[in-house]
């Protein structure tokens, strides 16, 4: 979790970190090791919405080491995308093997918001930032 002194609100989950940042950015820190599931989903949509209120916002995805996805995930992943609270995400990786998984997730399950892999965290953030995205709530 970067830049802990910018932390407005924090979800501390067994498989995940959800922080509300001051500029309006949620970081979404999933731990090392966890396996998203569509039930886990279902709980990150819940989550998600707490953190921001039900606000549509920016994420900043990044994964611990060994972070895995079901086929059944990243199909419903698309599914309930216009049902989460999020507008943009950027996805964070540390390592080949996460950019290859990304770039494919990316390929095969195309999302209808702007999504981008990042190998710098700052460059994310800047990113999201200069989007200029207006919410619809």
């Amino acid at each position: 979790m970067n830049q802990p002194e910018s932390i407005i609100r924090k979800i501390d989950h067994e498989m995940v970190v959800i922080a509300l940042r001051g500029d309006g950015i949620v970081h979404v820190y999933f731990k090392p090791g966890i396996e998203i599931t569509v039930p886990f989903q279902e709980e990150l949509v819940i989550m998600y919405n707490e953190i921001t209120g039900g606000i549509k916002a920016k994420f900043v995805f990044e994964g611990g080491d060994f972070v895995s996805i079901t086929k059944e995930a990243r199909e419903n992943a698309i599914r309930i995308e216009e049902n989460t609270p999020t507008m943009a995400s950027a996805i964070l990786v540390m390592n080949l093997g996460q950019k290859i998984i990304a770039d494919f997730y990316y390929l095969v399950n195309k999302p209808k918001q702007p999504y981008k892999v990042f190998s710098s965290f700052t460059k994310a953030v800047d990113w999201l930032n200069q989007l200029n995205l207006t919410n619809p709530s």
